[in-house]
């Protein structure tokens, strides 16, 4: 079992308004969490190329992972959580209040909600980038969303753009070197506003209670299919 460790302060969380909220956590998570297990590289050197390989065997061989996350909004705010993962096809994202926001996949679909209002939007997970995330194999090496790949003593950061239906970005993943573990990502929309997630206590090859993939479909969702 992996662990990283927890940063030395963890800020406080504020209130955000609900509209900003929902619209930072769909673009920060379904975008960037699927992106930065799903990334390629374009004329990469053979040794970003074996950086990234490592990479991409270490998650392939982990069905599992479950931790903290801390998320800055580009105002300053922050909201945090816990995050579970059980490959393929499920993850919870739990946010911690002033959020009362879930988002789930069982496998086959995904759900955005609200556990304050009791209410949801569904899409179908296959049009969704999470699916890239969850699914069984992934190749960090063969992408062509990749625009930079830089390795150092400690980190490999990768600088992904890419199209989503939550909207257009750039992302930079930082992961352990040595570890392979993703430890923070930050994306940059169109505007030029970062969202940065540091995750933290993260465990991989865990049991993951299936109770947290279930979806309540009795809420009555709002289902999106485009």
């Amino acid at each position: 079992m992996q662990h990283a460790s927890r940063p030395t302060a963890r800020a406080k969380a504020r209130t955000a308004q609900p509209t900003r909220l929902l619209t930072m956590m769909l673009g920060s998570l379904l975008l960037v969490l699927a992106l930065a297990l799903a990334t390629g590289a374009k004329a990469m050197t053979e040794d970003e190329k074996a950086a990234l390989d490592t990479i991409s065997a270490a998650f392939n061989s982990t069905k599992t992972m479950n931790g903290e996350f801390i998320q800055t909004a580009p105002s300053g705010d922050t909201l945090q959580g816990y995050f579970f993962i059980e490959r393929p096809g499920k993850i919870r994202f739990y946010y911690s209040k002033p959020s009362y926001t879930d988002i789930i996949s069982d496998g086959k679909t995904l759900s955005i909600e609200d556990r304050k209002l009791r209410t949801q939007d569904i899409y179908p997970l296959s049009k969704t980038p999470l699916r890239v995330l969850l699914s069984e194999n992934l190749n960090l090496a063969s992408d062509e969303r990749v625009r930079q790949a830089v390795i150092s003593d400690d980190i490999v950061s990768v600088v992904v753009e890419q199209e989503s239906l939550f909207g257009d970005g750039i992302l930079t993943l930082i992961f352990e070197r040595d570890t392979s573990l993703l430890r923070q990502w930050t994306i940059r929309d169109a505007n030029n506003n970062e969202t940065t997630v540091t995750v933290f206590n993260v465990e991989t090859g865990r049991p993951v209670k299936q109770s947290l993939f279930e979806i309540k479909y009795n809420l009555g969702p709002n289902s999106r299919s485009n």
